[in-house]
């Protein structure tokens, strides 16, 4: 049996395919994150009460513009905000996160088993079908129906450069139990 061929290799894809998912929603999160983090900080600024809105620069003729304009940003961002369900879409960001972690180390402990025992045998299979299994939960846990393709793209190729083919065991043909 050709190498590439060997069934120990639908272990190895879906670790890489669970590491990529994890790299991938973290970067999804870290961009929501963002977004929340900018939101508030202009509804901060933008609030009557706010330090900010005691400065002298208000008082000019370009500060009291400047100040409508970052007052009706502000309204139709506090006005628009609950409609976008940000913080609903953090819990599931961080639910498929988690989930795709627990793919990853348990497809990991399979992995180093694999290479101790020299060996992909039934046992190995057998706890790799019901880490498959489990792979539903986290796939039903993923917030996004369609995927950014750049980032998806970044994340693929951080992915296949720290899991290369040839850092892989692969067991001798004679080895499959």
């Amino acid at each position: 049996m050709d190498r590439d061929q060997h069934p120990v290799w639908a272990v190895y894809d879906k670790l890489r395919t669970a590491r990529l998912n994890v790299k991938y929603y973290c970067r999804r999160l870290q961009r929501l994150e963002r977004i929340i983090f900018t939101l508030d900080v202009i509804l901060l600024v933008a609030a009557p009460s706010s330090a900010i809105a005691s400065l002298w620069f208000w008082d000019t003729p370009a500060g009291r513009i400047a100040w409508q304009s970052l007052s009706v940003v502000a309204a139709i961002i506090a006005t628009v905000r609950p409609i976008f369900h940000l913080t609903r879409r953090v819990k599931e960001y961080e639910s498929a996160i988690a989930a795709y972690r627990i793919m990853e180390y348990d497809l990991e402990s399979v992995r180093q088993r694999i290479e101790q025992r020299g060996e992909y045998d039934a046992k190995l299979r057998s706890e790799f079908l019901r880490i498959v299994e489990r792979q539903k939960a986290a796939e039903l846990a993923s917030p996004e129906k369609v995927a950014d393709q750049k980032l998806l793209k970044e994340c693929s190729d951080a992915v296949l450069s720290e899991l290369p083919a040839n850092s892989f065991f692969v067991p001798s043909t004679s080895r499959i139990g």
